[in-house]
């Protein structure tokens, strides 16, 4: 299956602020390659920068069996837009495209037949959830009366969670039905789906200082553990056998439900992709990319 570029002029106002920032800071994307030892410990077998652009390329996220991923770009321009790259070529393509308007967060829809992203309308305020057909088309909104739309995550084939601006609330929405459900406010911008549980993962900001990882058991609706987070760190992504890989500074450090304790699993100090912030595995864990900021951590 391959992603085309989808030339949409869309008819109605459509731009993103990225929540809250009048500009996206400067950004770049390392791609790292793992191998896990007999000890069962991961190491860098291989490791390089995918983008170089001044701007903000960001937001990766790999798309299972295609070699490849999808990430945000600016391309040194005002418009935010998606790419493709692809990991034997080592080239970027635009695949999504549309006048006026800024797109963000791409992921597939679980069952991997679109594109799914947050737009934001010229109004510079107004942000919705999109789908787009993955072999190109028109696409369209999905709950169209919500415009604060920040991050989300698929939990299955008709639900989503995603987080709204006001108070920063989570809810768990149904595609079909439009039903909604306020799962919590004051919550982190990081929203993860378990790969080996029907688990959610989320940060709970307390105050300033105590931010937790909850992890919600989607079927039974309710929260089943936490994980005390580092001070100020709060993105991570799910690991093997639904472990958290949380960056922290220079280092990359793993805890669980089971084991809520953080160890360090990576110490990238020397490297040269140290200032990293964003982080998320391949599908088969073999793989990780890093997205390097220049001065203050977004």
């Amino acid at each position: 299956m391959k992603i085309i570029l989808i030339p949409i002029i869309l008819l109605s106002g459509f731009y993103y602020r990225s929540l809250g920032q009048d500009a996206p800071p400067s950004t770049d994307i390392w791609l790292l390659k793992l191998q896990k030892s007999e000890s069962n410990n991961y190491q860098v077998s291989n490791y390089k920068k995918i983008t170089d652009n001044p701007g903000y390329d960001n937001q990766p996220y790999f798309l299972p069996a295609m070699n490849s991923l999808l990430y945000v770009s600016d391309k040194n321009s005002n418009q935010t837009d998606i790419y493709q790259f692809y990991f034997a070529t080592g080239a970027s393509k635009k695949v999504l495209s549309t006048e006026y308007y800024k797109e963000y967060s791409p992921m597939l829809s679980y069952d991997g037949d679109k594109i799914s992203c947050i737009s934001i309308e010229p109004d510079g305020s107004s942000q919705r959830f999109w789908e787009f057909p993955f072999t190109g088309g028109i696409g369209k909104p999905l709950f169209p009366d919500i415009t604060d739309v920040g991050y989300y995550s698929w939990l299955d084939e008709t639900q989503i969670a995603f987080l709204r601006l006001e108070k920063n609330t989570i809810y768990i929405a149904n595609t079909s039905s439009g039903d909604m459900q306020k799962l919590e406010e004051n919550t982190g911008r990081c929203i993860q789906k378990a790969r080996n549980h029907n688990w959610m993962f989320y940060v709970k900001k307390y105050d300033s200082l105590n931010w937790r990882i909850k992890c919600y058991d989607i079927g039974k609706s309710m929260v089943i553990g936490e994980i005390q987070l580092p001070q100020g760190q709060e993105d991570f992504t799910v690991g093997p056998n639904d472990a958290i890989w949380l960056s922290d500074d220079e280092k990359i450090m793993e805890a669980s439900v089971q084991n809520p304790t953080w160890k360090k699993v990576f110490d990238f100090s020397t490297y040269p992709f140290k200032n990293f912030y964003r982080i998320t595995f391949s599908p088969e864990y073999n793989m990780l990319a890093l997205v390097t900021y220049d001065g203050k951590k977004p």
